[in-house]
């Protein structure tokens, strides 16, 4: 197979020319590659690659146009479009590399972004004028062939297959990503040339799969990057970022219904009934599983009726309803807790917790405890997943939190808390690793309690003096040394409080006239987001420059008929 060779120095602009791509040859039988490496080569490590570190663009998105006519841009619209959807299945799928504008360049001096040309040279074929941010608003910065008359002749009748596999390795170099054979610890088993921009930091061992590799076996890595160029282009620009959607219960009354809107766009993307059969009286709750994958929402039949419906949050499918009215010891005082495995959700019922699979809707595991004990909540730290730990009241009017073996149903540990508070009970949250638990302890029986810390390890606790909220809501350990939670005082105003519990600083971030409907902490942006009674429309509370938080309406509103059962939330925001 002819690849283009050598590394060709461009006078005008003062940069290698990384030609790529080569011809297609024989590549749909995956036998283009002169050369191959031994096993020796592919060796395992954390990350594989070659790039150019001064290169790596500031910012995203980063900006694409294309340098045509417009009649050219009308000609070649599938061709375009086969380019785009390339790039955005490969690089900003697998990683925060991201793309905008794919529009017909302007003169702008400020562009910034990936200029393309498409021209048809058999002597230089697809290419790019270096790497990286070396391509900003280059005329010519990036060039491709989308007709393959006079380079690549094997690609005709089959532009697609040609053009995606081009677009993907060609954008790996506008990323800032060189030729993995152009490592200076490449094996002597390939010896296809360098070309190119060379890169200046290797990262892990030599990579055969790579996309970026004349070596690979297959063309271009067949247009699909190796588990280790996504772990590359992660180092350089992140994850991918979250597809984060809210959902609003519009309606809580049968027939229930729940909208699902983008939470940037604040676009609504479906509306989900709930109906199903009709008979049920209304919703219980609404959460989402630990992986962002299932929304969950409870419905009541009836007293001895209770399903829970499962929705598939891409699709914004009902998955499945899982009746789990035969899996209560009794009808009073249930809670569900999305577990760390995503399908997966816990039943508390008095002293038994049942785990269910809600993909199949089947009854995995029953963990009883002594008969003494009546579970309040429940509560699964993400950096723990041996252990559940819980609330709950012991023999008496006394509190005792335990620590749970997930796979036994053993009690490993269980620590006094004092007596249940008269005003509150239900608050329970415990630090991402799983080293400290908040919940209300009162001194008495009936007392109005205090926001009290545990140590797990010790059991020994510590009123938070510096907190005078005694009705403390939607209490969340929101790291390992910051607890949120809004104060349901009955009182004007109703403030959101932040605390650290090291520097023992607390913060109001907001005081609000009406009491606080919900709350849910988005950890991605680091956003609060709540509503506010009687008034149901989700507000976005996020931290600016200057440390100050920022209230902003976002004008997605629940419950637009019917009431609702305490305890509900009117909205869940999901990100996966």
């Amino acid at each position: 197979m002819r690849r283009i060779r050598g590394l060709v120095l461009a006078i005008s602009s003062g940069v290698l020319i990384t030609g790529c791509g080569g011809d297609a040859g024989v590549d749909s039988s995956g036998s283009n590659a002169k050369t191959a490496a031994g096993p020796a080569a592919q060796q395992e490590a954390a990350t594989k690659g070659y790039a150019l570190s001064t290169a790596i663009w500031s910012r995203v998105p980063i900006g694409v146009c294309w340098d045509m006519s417009s009649a050219d841009f009308a000609r070649y619209s599938a061709q375009r479009n086969w380019t785009r959807s390339a790039v955005e299945e490969t690089w900003a799928q697998n990683s925060g590399a991201q793309f905008a504008g794919w529009q017909r360049c302007t003169n702008d001096p400020n562009y910034y972004g990936i200029r393309i040309s498409v021209e048809d040279n058999a002597a230089s074929g697809p290419h790019t004028l270096g790497l990286g941010a070396m391509l900003n608003n280059a005329a010519g910065g990036m060039s491709l062939d989308f007709t393959f008359r006079n380079w690549s002749p094997s690609c005709q009748g089959r532009e697609e297959y040609c053009i995606r596999r081009v677009a993907a390795h060609e954008f790996g170099h506008a990323l800032g990503f060189a030729h993995e054979q152009n490592r200076p610890d490449t094996p002597s088993t390939c010896n296809e040339p360098a070309q190119g921009t060379s890169g200046d930091t290797m990262i892990g061992v030599w990579d055969l799969a790579s996309i970026m590799n004349y070596c690979n076996p297959n063309w271009n890595g067949d247009g699909k990057l190796s588990a280790t160029d996504v772990e590359m282009a992660q180092k350089y620009y992140g994850p991918p970022p979250l597809s984060e959607t809210l959902y609003a219960l519009t309606r809580a009354q049968a027939p229930a219904q729940v909208t699902a809107y983008d939470f940037v766009s604040r676009a609504a993307k479906a509306s989900i009934d709930l109906s199903l059969t009709g008979d049920y009286k209304q919703v219980d709750q609404m959460f989402a599983s630990a992986d962002g994958k299932r929304l969950h929402v409870l419905l009541e039949r009836s007293p001895t009726s209770i399903d829970l419906a499962t929705i598939d949050t891409a699709t914004n499918k009902v998955l499945r309803v899982t009746p789990i009215g035969p899996w209560l010891t009794t009808l009073t005082g249930y809670s569900l807790q999305p577990a760390l495995d995503g399908p997966q959700v816990y039943l508390s019922n008095k002293n038994v917790i049942s785990v269910i699979d809600t993909d199949a809707g089947t009854l995995l595991q029953k963990i009883v405890l002594p008969e003494d004990y009546d579970l309040i909540k429940l509560a699964t730290p993400r950096n723990d997943d041996t252990n559940l730990y819980a609330l709950s009241n012991a023999p008496g009017t006394k509190l005792e939190v335990l620590r749970i073996e997930r796979a036994s149903g053993l009690i490993r540990g269980g620590y006094p808390a004092g007596s249940a508070s008269g005003t509150v009970r239900d608050q329970f949250a415990v630090t991402p690793d799983a080293t400290k638990a908040y919940f209300v302890s009162a001194s008495a029986p009936l007392a109005e309690g205090s926001l009290t810390e545990m140590d797990l390890e010790s059991g020994i606790t510590r009123v938070l003096t510096d907190l005078p909220e005694k009705k403390p809501k939607f209490l969340a350990a929101i790291s390992n040394q910051q607890i949120l939670f809004a104060d349901d005082n009955n009182t004007s105003p109703s403030p959101i409080i932040l605390y650290d519990v090291a520097s023992r600083i607390r913060t109001a971030l907001l005081a609000s006239s009406n009491l606080l409907g919900y709350m849910q902490y988005e950890p991605a942006t680091k956003s609060i987001l709540f509503e506010r009674s009687g008034i149901w429309s989700a507000n976005e509370l996020k931290q600016r420059a200057d440390g100050r938080y920022r209230n902003t309406d976002l004008g997605l509103h629940s419950f637009t008929s019917g009431s609702v059962n305490s305890g509900v939330a009117p909205f869940v925001l999901v990100a996966r």
